[in-house]
């Protein structure tokens, strides 16, 4: 008997997509269809051929774009933070840091090509596969430095000290747990609010405990 073909493996030069293939691919439809599939037959259960499958495409297509199922539930975040990225720069110094980053994250998640209910459905896909949330620091790694230019401006005190690290990490950690939360146990439309929230409650912490 023949050896089975790895459903998850990129297909090979004669792997043929199905006839009718539209002609131009969409990428975010792509993943869209692959986020549904995840959420119908649950993560693990979906391979990469069902995806392609499912969009009506081969499977070379598909690993032209979207290299491993995680990259399907990832995509979409690049709107998000590049005007996040936009923002932070453009904030003018001086004023609370914490509600200026606030402002730059909520602002990131109302762009137009942003869709808020495939961002749920994402979120909620992540939280439940220890894979995935393992790569929440790659992921969003590449929006470090624009954070870490930001906090110095505010905070010119904390340049070359382990402070700025631990804050930037403690802001990035904060929005996506209130993203993470607001995804999972939330009935809001939208996230702002749990943002918002968890900003204060960093801002809570960092406080001294007041005299009894």
């Amino acid at each position: 008997m023949p050896p089975t073909a790895d459903a998850d493996a990129p297909a090979s030069a004669g792997d043929r997509p199905p006839r009718g293939r539209p002609a131009e691919i969409d990428p975010a439809a792509l993943a869209r269809t692959a986020v549904a599939l995840f959420e119908e037959r649950g993560y693990d259960a979906v391979s990469m051929a069902d995806v392609a499958e499912a969009a009506g495409i081969g499977r070379r297509s598909l690993f032209r774009y979207f290299p491993t199922k995680a990259d399907l539930v990832w995509d979409g975040a690049e709107p998000v933070g590049d005007e996040m990225q936009r923002r932070l720069r453009s904030s003018p110094p001086g004023g609370d840091l914490l509600q200026a980053y606030g402002d730059a994250f909520v602002a990131g998640l109302a762009v137009p090509a942003l869709d808020l209910a495939a961002t749920r459905a994402r979120l909620r896909i992540i939280a439940a596969h220890p894979e995935l949330l393992t790569q929440v620091g790659s992921r969003m790694g590449s929006r470090s430095t624009t954070l870490a230019a930001f906090i110095a401006e505010r905070r010119p005190d904390l340049v070359g000290t382990v402070r700025i690290v631990v804050l930037a990490d403690a802001l990035s950690a904060a929005t996506y747990a209130a993203l993470r939360w607001w995804a999972v146990e939330s009935d809001d439309e939208r996230p702002d609010a749990a943002i918002r929230e968890a900003l204060e409650a960093l801002a809570d912490l960092a406080r001294p405990p007041r005299d009894s």
